[in-house]
């Protein structure tokens, strides 16, 4: 077979293919799709709740700044032991710091229950890397184990005034034995 009769044949494959495939396409109406049963599962709908519209597009492009902005700040690194211990129910051996990655400075307050109305130990402002060993309770705390409510709270200072600029609560477990 010489050179031109191949490539009319190779030609005319590719042209049978393509006949083949665009016969296959038609166009095909939308079909009624209904809530409970949706076509395609890959269709993700809607939200309906916490949607606002916006009218003003440098209002939309400054809340995107301001959730990049508080994206990119570092959270409240922790830096605890979650059991303490004591004899007499008031003074505790325990860890509780500052971690070391911190940029801010934090105090520490204690609770005995999850309403913070009993407050057991608040301490005063600790720098990054700093950490208590040892705590002395408001009052005693009866034997047994305890869960003990702790906010680690970090603070900036803004305008020359202290505010607070992060908190993070966890429960520890204080033994009196």
């Amino acid at each position: 077979m010489s050179n031109g009769i191949r490539r009319s044949l190779a030609l005319l494959c590719v042209a049978c293919t393509l006949m083949s495939a665009l016969s296959g396409c038609k166009k095909q109406e939308p079909e009624a799709e209904t809530q409970s049963e949706p076509k395609n599962s890959l269709i993700i709908a809607y939200a309906s709740e916490g949607v606002t519209a916006v009218d003003d597009s440098n209002a939309l492009q400054a809340a995107v700044d301001e959730a990049y902005a508080d994206a990119a700040k570092a959270g409240i690194g922790l830096d605890y032991k979650n059991q303490a211990f004591s004899e007499d129910g008031v003074n505790f051996t325990c860890y509780l710091g500052n971690a070391a990655g911190n940029t801010l400075d934090m105090f520490i307050a204690l609770y005995g229950d999850e309403d913070f109305t009993d407050e057991l130990y608040v301490s005063g402002l600790i720098r990054p890397g700093t950490a208590f060993d040892s705590i002395t309770l408001n009052h005693p705390l009866e034997t047994g184990t305890h869960t003990v409510y702790c906010a680690f709270t970090q603070v900036a200072v803004e305008d020359g005034q202290q505010v607070i600029d992060g908190q993070v609560i966890v429960t520890l477990d204080f033994t009196v034995a």
